[in-house]
């Protein structure tokens, strides 16, 4: 027993006062004379014994309630009944914050991380002095798994229910910050935050944690904060740990007889060299490509994988390494796709003839892509002909419709465009169609108020930079330029690379202009590359974006002329044209279809119309089937392919998605546990170390405040009192 206000059980000795009212009162005589006495003195005999026994019940009542109503305000408290368990140890309030994320699912030693934390959280969640208990998830940092109550097995349930982490990326300071705040009103002798977690190091953000140590010590009141590995004490171990990090296809085009290509990007998280992991990619349970590759410790590398599949259309897949390694999710990464059968292009100029149409503007264009007569019937995928299909319009004729199906537009030696037309030209590529432009003509010119103005727009329009003067050479003096440097990376000239080179080089070109790079600095849009420039140093191929689509500018005339330039007439120029358009209709290629854990599946990337009805189809452990709107989004929170099936026609049509792990979960590496958990001792230390006690102090005092027992020593008080006022006027009658 223990008392808040000891000094007031001087009080007790007020008992006293009553004492010496008694024996005042006794001492005290007074003397009756009656006529006769024989009868009142056996009355008084009689009366005389039963008033003693009533003044001496009645001075142990008054003694009692004083005693009582001093011990009162002394106010008692017991171990074991508020500020303690059965077990002696203090009362808390307990909030449980468990790391789910997918590094948990790593065999650290004979159990997975989450085996062993969730033994841990069941062992806490088992102690005998817990006032009150909540959770919360590192994957679902903003709002508590179980709220904090005397629910115990809610919580209980609540650990033992999950077979394995979930596969989303957490947060783990806004998951301990939301612990914090469930503490924020808790009245226990003692407020705790248990977190158990490998605390992985690319998820520790220092500042983010020391938001939540200032957090835990905020107010009158400390929050015990423990971060507890899942290991019962012992760090996380150093693991081996290989994992795909990327699959990506380099094309969306099916050509009969040409495989696919892919590009895999492997690494190896550990501290051990990888001598040989073999590599496969996967389609309908079939493997189509395997290599095997070494790497070193903290390497990584992309190379390239060749798959052949039998027809155009949607595929899925996955690349996948071996050995198993200490995190199994890691080691495959899914994939999807559209095969295409062809590319649409469309190549316009201001006019088109109607007779020796080899004298077009685009006539180069149009060969180099697809070389059949303009205007001639396209045949079926696979009965022959080009992967891309060219289309051929005057600048009269470019409209909505005729851009519908369009993937790259060419306009080679335009003039200028009408307003009309600017503007369904800039509406489209904003919306994602990738246009290539071609400056100069081979007679003529072109608008010079028209390429630097609307066309233009200062910086805002869809052209990449202004035109900038012209050079003019002289092939009799040997005045020409050619090709000077080029980004040998960039998908466009990748093919080049090696002794083809020398082909891009021997192209010589009389008339070009000159684009002054500083219009392609970013402003009100993105900022362009120069991805290959002229011996003077002036641009000769430059891209910029433009909304969803791109803009790539030619600073050459496209017909080739013995005054202009004679790279439409090389053997390079056809190769050239192709990586260009299988560059743009590429671009934004796996971008829609392949998801990280936790990014949002759009239902709009099939291009179906909004209020078109999907089915979609989750993998496993959902198992399940939607049925969405085409305009509605969905949340991806499971590894695996998602399936979607529509109708915009007679027939039923399906897509898939590709759903995979956050890359940054494969580095198992963890934070010092020590330099994380100084975090929150400094908050106890330092500037603040004669404050820390007192605040614990300050919290013993409040809590040893709250029990009941003064309550109960008041109401025995004024049950005396009572007691006393009816036998003092009662029993003298």
């Amino acid at each position: 027993m223990g008392f808040l206000n000891a000094l007031l059980l001087a009080g007790t000795a007020t008992f006293a006062i009553p004492v010496v009212i008694h024996l005042i009162f006794k001492l005290r005589k007074r003397r009756l004379v009656f006529s006769s006495l024989r009868f009142l003195q056996q009355s008084l005999l009689r009366e005389s014994k039963r008033l003693r026994l009533r003044d001496l019940i009645l001075l142990l009542l008054r003694c009692a309630a004083c005693i009582l109503i001093a011990l009162a305000f002394a106010r008692p408290y017991r171990a074991g009944q508020v500020l303690a368990g059965p077990t002696g140890e203090l009362r808390e309030d307990l909030v449980l914050v468990l790391d789910d994320t997918p590094s948990m699912a790593a065999q650290d030693g004979a159990a997975t991380r989450w085996q062993a934390a969730q033994e841990q959280a069941l062992e806490a969640a088992a102690a005998e002095n817990l006032e009150r208990l909540g959770l919360v998830l590192v994957g679902e940092p903003g709002r508590p798994e179980v709220e904090l109550s005397r629910n115990f097995e809610a919580t209980r349930e609540a650990l033992k229910k999950r077979a394995r982490p979930s596969y989303a990326r957490g947060q783990p300071a806004q998951a301990l910050i939301t612990a914090l705040d469930l503490l924020a009103d808790s009245s226990a002798p003692r407020r705790r935050v248990l977190y158990i977690g490998d605390l992985q190091l690319n998820q520790v953000d220092r500042a983010a944690f020391g938001e939540a140590a200032n957090r835990a010590v905020s107010g009158a009141r400390p929050t015990q904060v423990e971060l507890r590995p899942p290991a019962f004490g012992k760090p996380p171990g150093k693991l081996n740990n290989f994992s795909v990090e990327s699959v990506q296809a380099r094309s969306d085009v099916w050509i009969e007889g040409r495989p696919v290509r892919f590009a895999a990007r492997v690494a190896n998280h550990g501290d051990g060299e990888a001598g040989a992991l073999v590599v496969k990619l996967v389609s309908g349970d079939k493997v189509l490509a395997q290599r095997t590759v070494g790497l070193g410790p903290h390497d990584a590398r992309e190379f390239e994988l060749q798959a052949s599949f039998p027809r155009p259309g949607e595929v899925h897949g996955y690349v996948a390494i071996e050995p198993k390694d200490a995190l199994p999710d890691d080691d495959r990464r899914l994939f999807a796709l559209k095969l295409r059968s062809s590319i649409r292009t469309l190549v316009v100029e201001d006019s088109l003839l109607e007779r020796n149409s080899y004298n077009d503007e685009s006539y180069y264009v149009r060969m180099g892509l697809d070389p059949r007569p303009r205007g001639a019937e396209e045949p079926e995928p696979g009965q022959g002909g080009g992967y891309v299909r060219v289309g051929a319009l005057a600048v009269k004729d470019l409209t909505p419709a005729a851009l519908k199906d369009c993937d790259v537009l060419f306009l080679a030696g335009v003039t200028e465009l009408p307003a009309a037309t600017l503007a369904t030209l800039e509406e489209s590529v904003r919306k994602g169609l990738n246009l290539v432009v071609f400056l100069g003509r081979a007679k003529g010119e072109i608008s010079e108020g028209f390429y630097s103005g609307p066309f233009w727009k200062n910086g805002e329009g869809l052209l990449p930079a202004r035109p900038g003067t012209r050079f003019l050479g002289d092939l009799l003096e040997k005045k020409y330029d050619g090709l000077d440097t080029f980004a040998a990376d960039h998908p466009v000239f990748q093919a080049f690379k090696g002794e083809v080179e020398q082909e891009l080089r021997r192209p010589q070109f009389l008339r070009h202009y000159q684009p002054d790079p500083k219009d392609l600095k970013a402003g009100s849009r993105p900022a362009g590359q120069i991805l290959a420039s002229f011996n003077d140093g002036s641009p000769l191929l430059v891209e910029r974006p433009f909304g969803q689509g791109l803009v790539m500018m030619f600073s050459f005339c496209a017909r080739a002329e013995d005054d202009t330039t004679d790279l439409p007439k090389r053997k390079i120029w056809v190769p050239l044209l192709h990586q260009v358009v299988r560059y743009l209709s590429g671009v934004d290629q796996g971008a829609q279809r392949n998801l990280t854990v936790g990014d949002d599946l759009a239902l709009s990337t099939l291009g179906i119309e909004p209020t078109t009805t999907v089915r979609l189809t989750r993998p496993a452990p959902h198992s399940d089937t939607l049925e969405l709107a085409g305009s509605e989004v969905v949340s991806v929170d499971t590894i695996g392919i998602y399936t979607g099936a529509y109708q915009p026609g007679a027939l039923v049509q399906q897509a898939h998605w590709a759903a995979n792990l956050d890359p940054l979960e494969s580095d198992l590496k963890s934070e010092d546990l020590a330099a994380v958990q100084g975090l929150f001792a400094s908050n106890l230390s330092g500037d603040k170390e004669d404050e820390g006690p007192r605040l614990r102090h300050q919290a013993d005092d409040e809590l040893k405040a709250q029990a009941p027992d003064w309550r109960y020593l008041l109401v025995a008080a004024l049950v005396c009192l009572l007691l006393e006022v009816g036998l003092r006027d009662f029993w003298g009658d």
